[in-house]
């Protein structure tokens, strides 16, 4: 990618993600994916919402599914969401008014992303710290964001008083420690959030007005942010359209002859499974009742079952519907992605994983296809555009205490926020080219790839302050917001 596009400016590189392959060859599938979003969104939006953000999708068929689901705080995350408004922008489309993402859930609260909780960054001492507040308890690391319960009240309790500790521990100032108490009473104490079913559901809810806060100080309108979970409306197309009829997805499901081709095309592939290795998971993974972790779950017969049996689901078209809709399980990133880039055509863009293992995914699709002479499946997923990454391109930085710049969160657009952030960010996008804006992302990139045995600490040890000092950025880049002291 840094081969390719490395020297485009980050606007012009975006613009690329409105050129879209319109109309798939069956359009009866568009119509499917679409119609089925646009419930989705009226029923936790509203109905001039659902008709809106339905409408872009017709024009403009794209989302993005970089996100992991949970605030929209990450620095990576929101910097993404913010270069797509950015493009809105600069497009002037009346048709581009929602930044639809179709964030991932399938991830654990522990996340090194933390979708459980906020983080901003403050100065303690001097130099630069991360701060955190989750809504969630320790105990809870493990289990998945996927339908996990609802934060409560006494939840939003606990937090005001970290803030308070924060406070008088020096962390964070008094006007911070003031904001911070607006932001959890008027945001996530509103009872509109707290009734929601889940956490998913609240941070669906919450991160649409969450979006709007990061804006404020510019006295900016831009974009809605809008999300849904790519496993939930993966769940409904599964079951409105797919589990019941002769389609290519039931197919793989529940054709036998598809099961030699699975195994031949997609073993090895990142997101899909491996029998013979037992890794990965078949099609869905199993959410335990006790603690809400994933499991793994693999076809016995006509049924799916957990290792050691804990977990054990009909592999028919009614078992899976009904543990679908009983949120028992969850379709895996393989099941999502052959929904709904392969099979529905939409453009999905993705971070610097995605663009690998997608296009894997995509090849594998394509030859299981051409060896069931599928050719209107294969003319559909031939289409699909898969390298196209979202992710880790940074706009929005902070100043630091000591000239260091470091990408900024959406909560310090929220907590540090004036009349210049929005255009400062919209300048750099126009500024600096995709190779300088990926550089300062490394580091973390590194900590998601490799886990912590396997980090050298003279690599894991390197800051996005270095990385912008020494490539000379620091020099060439204009913070957005500037961490008081």
């Amino acid at each position: 990618l840094i081969a390719k596009h490395g020297n485009k400016r980050l606007i012009d590189y975006a613009r690329l993600y409105t050129d879209v392959n319109l109309n798939p060859p069956i359009q009866r599938r568009q119509d499917e994916l679409i119609g089925t979003f646009q419930d989705l969104v009226t029923a936790r939006f509203g109905s001039a919402v659902g008709k809106e953000a339905a409408q872009q999708l017709t024009t403009h068929y794209f989302v993005s599914t970089t996100d992991h689901h949970g605030p929209i705080v990450n620095q990576s995350f929101c910097n993404a969401n913010l270069l797509t408004t950015a493009t809105y922008a600069d497009h002037n489309d009346p048709h581009l008014k929602y930044v639809i993402v179709l964030p991932c859930s399938n991830v654990s609260l522990g996340n090194i992303t933390f979708p459980r909780g906020l983080i901003f960054n403050s100065i303690v001492d001097g130099k630069v710290q991360v701060q955190r507040l989750s809504f969630l308890p320790s105990n809870a690391h493990s289990a998945i964001v996927y339908n996990f319960r609802a934060y409560t009240e006494q939840d939003l309790k606990k937090m005001h008083q970290v803030v308070k500790d924060k406070q008088s521990g020096k962390l964070i100032s008094v006007a911070v420690g003031d904001k911070l108490h607006n932001l959890l009473d008027t945001i996530y104490g509103d009872q509109a959030v707290l009734n929601q079913i889940n956490y998913s559901e609240q941070m669906i809810i919450a991160n649409d007005r969450l979006w709007q806060t990061y804006f404020k100080a510019s006295d900016a309108q831009p974009s809605c942010l809008l999300d849904i979970e790519q496993e939930t409306i993966t769940a409904e197309l599964l079951i409105r359209y797919h589990l019941f009829e002769d389609t290519i997805i039931s197919n793989m499901l529940f054709n036998a002859e598809y099961v030699p081709l699975l195994e031949q095309y997609f073993s090895g592939i990142m997101g899909a499974f491996n029998v013979a290795e037992k890794t990965g998971t078949y099609f869905f993974w199993g959410i335990t009742s006790d603690n809400h972790h994933r499991v793994q779950l693999w076809k016995k017969g006509n049924q799916l079952v957990s290792p050691g049996g804990s977990l054990v689901i009909d592999f028919t078209p009614t078992g899976i519907a009904v543990a679908l809709q009983q949120k028992q399980i969850i379709p895996s990133l393989l099941l999502v992605f052959s929904t709904l880039c392969f099979y529905y055509g939409i453009k999905c863009l993705g971070g610097f994983n995605q663009i690998n293992y997608l296009t894997a995914m995509k090849n594998a699709y394509l030859r299981m296809n051409v060896d069931r002479y599928n050719y209107r499946s294969i003319e559909v997923c031939a289409r699909a555009q898969t390298k196209e990454m979202n992710d880790g391109y940074l706009s929005a930085f902070a100043a630091g205490p000591n000239g260091e710049l470091l990408p900024a969160t959406g909560l310090d657009l929220y907590l540090y926020g004036n009349a210049q952030t929005w255009p400062t960010i919209m300048d750099e996008t126009r500024n600096i080219t995709i190779a300088e804006s990926l550089n300062p992302a490394m580091p973390e990139f590194y900590r998601y790839v490799y886990p912590e045995a396997e980090r050298l600490p003279e690599l894991a040890a390197i800051t996005p302050e270095q990385v912008t000092e020494l490539t000379g950025l620091t020099k060439k880049l204009k913070p957005c917001v500037t961490l008081p002291a």
